[in-house]
């Protein structure tokens, strides 16, 4: 794929380069964006776009991962379950009009409000009242200890008038918030944005941005080599990253990622019930071989969904280093002792490097003589045959694990996805010590009791294997060095946050 790229790009020409500074940053996005109303985004693109056009209460630091205020200029915590937001002063939407205490109750709740049927519905039950003593002052009661709370006032503030209905700018609504920018234009495969003259930061590092969505690997790379981009975040896969890398007129930058890329395995299937077969996939998966292979070593081993620097990381959770041997002596085991020994089916996304992976890790699993048969399928087909149930295995990433709560809905009991209960535990795994462990974590307030909590489910889901977490990889962003691109840090959570501060 380089050599093909370097000789096509011998046709194109430097269109778009420009001593003088542009009035917009071309940014590349490898997949559309679905949905810009916060209360049902389930994209990942979407999620990232929408918190830039809207403000929060609190935001999440890109490089530290901490909880920080964003339109709140303080929250208390009073007692185990009430918690006490002042907002800022002088808070207003794009449009203008003034932002307080009336607009942030009526979002929250249209969260819960049974007509509306948000995605987030079940996260906002545990909020008793909401109330203004106030214009600037809100007060939120829940149903008991939940350490987790500050994390999810990060859900983004809608004018009060807009709470009451679903957002959709393809129908022709404004989009007004109180984030960075304002949604200038949405077409099918792009999204422009502003700057929001009423932001209470001030004027975002980059005043505006196109967002180009362009599918095919080797098209977003052409695009910035011949200047017809400038930026791209985890947009140019690994086997291009190396065009860019070593040229005057580019830089590439990374960060340590804190997504996880994992081997789903559906764990009431026959033969994968059982935690030795599991525990062999995990030994006859070569995942230093791949992350250099695949990934140019930007990408570091995974233990667990919690990465390396994050607070609740656990360094004494088991991993699984790569032994056929062992993975063989472990299938005798379990009683697979055939030719093959198995055969079942993984399901991967129609991506193209996500492809190539899933190809390499069935040849790794064939040597230690499991048949295995890569289906590919359109991301959305494949995810709802997941939460039926209808797969045996998957090659799956999840974006960030930020606070570790999170992994409640792929562990909990409650989380496993069917009629009348959502969640990600597509695995349809059941076990009572992770359950005991999320809702310890979940209750306590203290962060070091929390700490030794999510350790010992670290070490309980590595015993049992329910997913086989491979890596963690690097947030990647290729830039262009002209001098209508400014600087941009790199963040770890791999949102766009920094192109605002």
């Amino acid at each position: 794929m380089v050599v093909a790229c370097a000789l096509l790009l011998s046709a194109c020409t430097t269109r778009g380069r420009s001593d003088a500074a542009p009035a917009t940053l071309t940014m590349l996005l490898p997949r559309d964006i679905k949905q810009l109303d916060p209360r049902y985004v389930s994209d990942t693109y979407g999620l990232k776009v929408t918190r830039l056009i809207f403000g929060s209460l609190t935001r999440i630091d890109p490089i530290s991962l901490e909880t920080l205020p964003d339109l709140a200029s303080a929250l208390h915590v009073v007692g185990d379950a009430e918690y006490r937001v002042e907002l800022r002063p002088d808070l207003h939407f794009s449009d203008g009009s003034v932002l307080d205490a009336e607009d942030v109750i009526a979002t929250y709740q249209s969260l819960v409000d049974p007509a509306m049927q948000t995605r987030y519905a079940s996260t906002y039950q545990r909020i008793v009242s909401v109330s203004a003593p106030d214009p600037l002052t809100v007060v939120f009661r829940l149903n008991g200890p939940h350490a987790s709370f500050p994390t999810d006032l990060e859900v983004p503030i809608l004018r009060a008038e807009d709470a009451k209905r679903r957002l959709s700018a393809d129908q022709g609504d404004q989009i007004i918030g109180a984030g960075p920018y304002v949604l200038a234009r949405r077409a099918p495969g792009v999204v422009e944005l502003t700057r929001n003259p009423h932001w209470y930061a001030g004027t975002p590092s980059v005043p505006s941005v196109r967002m180009l969505v362009v599918h095919d690997d080797n098209t977003r790379a052409l695009r910035l080599l011949s200047g017809a981009a400038d930026f791209g975040l985890n947009a140019v896969p690994a086997g291009l990253v190396p065009l860019f890398s070593g040229r005057k007129d580019f830089v590439v930058e990374t960060a340590p990622g804190i997504g996880t890329t994992y081997l789903g395995i559906n764990t009431v299937t026959p033969g994968l019930n059982d935690v030795r077969v599991r525990k062999a996939l995990a030994h006859a998966i070569d995942r230093q071989s791949l992350i250099k292979a695949k990934f140019s070593d930007r990408a570091s081993l995974a233990s667990s969904f919690v990465p390396l620097g994050h607070w609740a990381y656990d360094p004494e959770t088991q991993a699984y280093p790569y032994d056929p041997a062992a993975a063989r002596a472990l299938l005798d085991q379990a009683g697979l002792t055939g030719t093959p020994r198995a055969s079942w089916v993984l399901r991967c996304d129609s991506e193209r490097s996500r492809i190539s992976v899933a190809r390499a890790i069935a040849a790794m699993l064939a040597e230690v003589g499991i048949h295995v048969r890569v289906q590919t399928t359109e991301n959305a087909t494949m995810l709802a045959d997941l939460d039926r149930g209808h797969f045996e295995l998957s090659l799956l990433q999840f974006s960030e694990v930020i606070e570790p709560h999170v992994l409640s809905w792929f562990f909990a009991s409650d989380r496993i996805p069917g009629p009348g209960q959502t969640g990600l535990n597509r695995w349809r795994y059941r076990d009572k010590v992770v359950d005991d462990v999320l809702e310890q974590g979940r209750r306590s307030l203290d962060r070091e009791e929390r700490k030794q909590a999510y350790a010992l489910l670290q070490r309980r889901l590595a015993d049992q294997l329910p997913v086989v977490p491979l890596w963690h990889e690097d947030v990647v962003a290729v830039r262009s060095l002209s001098t209508r691109v400014p600087a941009i840090e790199v963040p770890r959570d791999s949102r766009f946050t920094t192109l605002a501060r």
